[in-house]
């Protein structure tokens, strides 16, 4: 009888050998002498930065007059904490209403460019330069606006013109 072998791929090893990696004795006597030297330190010393003997003298004579900001009353207090210095939009309301008592006394466009957070300055033509001023933004407002004036209102449209009702005066073909 012909045996057959059987052959089969895969599965687990019955028995496993863990090799040690092969040691290099330089390496093993470089890692020895390194070991001798290292170690905890006994005993750390903290080095504390250098000073500079100008700003010392300063905080010295700011500590004698006091050391804190001198605020004139409750309102400047206020103020100096929670004005955000982005305008009146990322303000709170209390605060809007503190600066728009203080900015009633001067010209309105101050409040204008607290509220906008940013200055408008637009630029003008001078005689001793050549340059034109730079062109301006598209307008965005409607040209056309409805103030309530002594004209009527449009109200609806005939034949594709924009017309108003006058309850006054009669079209042609209510003419008796």
């Amino acid at each position: 009888m012909n045996e057959q072998k059987r052959v089969t791929f895969g599965g687990a090893i019955k028995k496993p050998r863990k090799r040690s990696p092969r040691k290099n004795e330089k390496i093993e006597q470089a890692l020895a002498t390194q070991a001798q030297f290292g170690g905890a330190i006994k005993k750390p010393k903290k080095r504390s930065p250098r000073k500079n003997e100008k700003i010392q003298q300063a905080l010295a004579a700011q500590a004698q007059v006091g050391g804190r900001l001198k605020f004139h009353d409750a309102k400047h207090k206020y103020l100096y904490t929670k004005l955000t210095g982005r305008g009146g939009i990322k303000d709170s309301p209390q605060c809007r209403r503190m600066m728009h008592g203080i900015m009633s006394k001067y010209h309105p466009s101050i409040w204008q460019s607290y509220i906008a957070g940013s200055v408008k300055d637009h630029p003008t033509l001078h005689p001793d330069h050549d340059q034109p001023p730079l062109p301006r933004k598209r307008d965005i407002r409607p040209h056309v606006v409805e103030m309530g004036g002594s004209l009527n209102a449009i109200t609806h449209s005939e034949d594709g013109y924009l017309t108003s009702h006058n309850p006054e005066f009669h079209p042609f073909s209510e003419i008796v």
